[in-house]
């Protein structure tokens, strides 16, 4: 019976211990994140890269370009200013969030995420995530209205990309919600694994509205449908083309309490001429 004891005693110390020899921390996954990224644009210098959205937000193709620069001894791939209206951000540029990273994050274990493992980071703080990655003035000021609270972070236990985010949100101290991000369609770019695919779920936004403004916005709605059917020639056509689709996807979010945009990557092409 003594040998029994034994035996099982020292099964369950050798599973402690080998279970602690290879936990993996939060801060180990971001150091192989941030090493993969280096590694995969040690021979890029530039990137150009065309995206649209479509969903709630819809937009015509727009084209960003990135230079490679290092900053504090990391090489990052930041975003030039083309006269683009669409907010551009530094391409995968963590380790300027790392120490706020490291500092908030705790390391969850694995899941899967669209066929793919993916190590799980539940950041207690996300905007340790994206607040010194937005380079665009227009983007920074609603950041400072919007204030993720906490969330998680995914990345696949091979390549160390972002394959997901999701975090609960506050808007301006009215709207709460959360809001979720898939990444798919991942693609081996001259080096670089990018999702060609970006889908973004916000849930929880007629939730947060009251009686009185879902009125008012379904009563906006009446007034500009009443519009559209009293207009007539180009009017009428301008209206009906860039208005109703736009009436659509408002209705079908008050509706669901819940909008979804998709940013498609169309073309990324890498050591391109910047345009002055």
């Amino acid at each position: 019976m003594k040998t029994i004891k034994f035996q099982f005693i020292l099964a369950i110390f050798l599973l402690v211990c080998s279970s602690s020899l290879f936990a993996q921390s939060a801060q180990d996954i971001l150091d192989d994140m941030i090493e993969q990224y280096t590694n995969s644009i040690e021979d890029i210098e530039t990137m150009m890269m065309v995206t649209r959205m479509e969903g709630f937000l819809e937009t015509e193709p727009d084209t960003t370009y990135y230079r490679k620069v290092e900053t504090d001894g990391f090489p990052t791939l930041e975003a030039v200013d083309s006269g683009s209206n669409t907010p551009a951000s530094n391409y995968y540029n963590f380790h300027e969030s790392y120490d706020a990273l490291v500092e908030n994050a705790t390391y969850e274990g694995t899941e899967t995420v669209n066929g793919r493992e993916a190590h799980v980071l539940f950041i207690e703080d996300v905007r340790a995530l994206y607040d010194d990655m937005v380079t665009n003035p227009q983007a920074q000021q609603q950041q400072e209205q919007a204030e993720p609270q906490s969330g998680r972070m995914y990345i696949d236990t091979e390549d160390y990309i972002p394959v997901r985010m999701n975090f609960d949100i506050s808007y301006d101290g009215e709207y709460t919600g959360s809001a979720d991000m898939l990444m798919s369609d991942i693609r081996n770019i001259d080096g670089m694994l990018i999702p060609f695919m970006m889908e973004m779920k916000i849930e929880g936004i007629s939730g947060s509205m009251s009686a009185e403004d879902m009125a008012e916005a379904q009563q906006s709605m009446k007034d500009l449908e009443e519009q559209m059917e009293n207009a007539s020639g180009l009017q009428k056509r301008i209206l009906e083309r860039a208005v109703k689709p736009q009436m659509e996807r408002l209705q079908k979010m008050l509706e669901e309490g819940a909008m979804t945009m998709r940013t498609i990557i169309e073309d990324v092409q890498t050591n391109v001429t910047i345009p002055e």
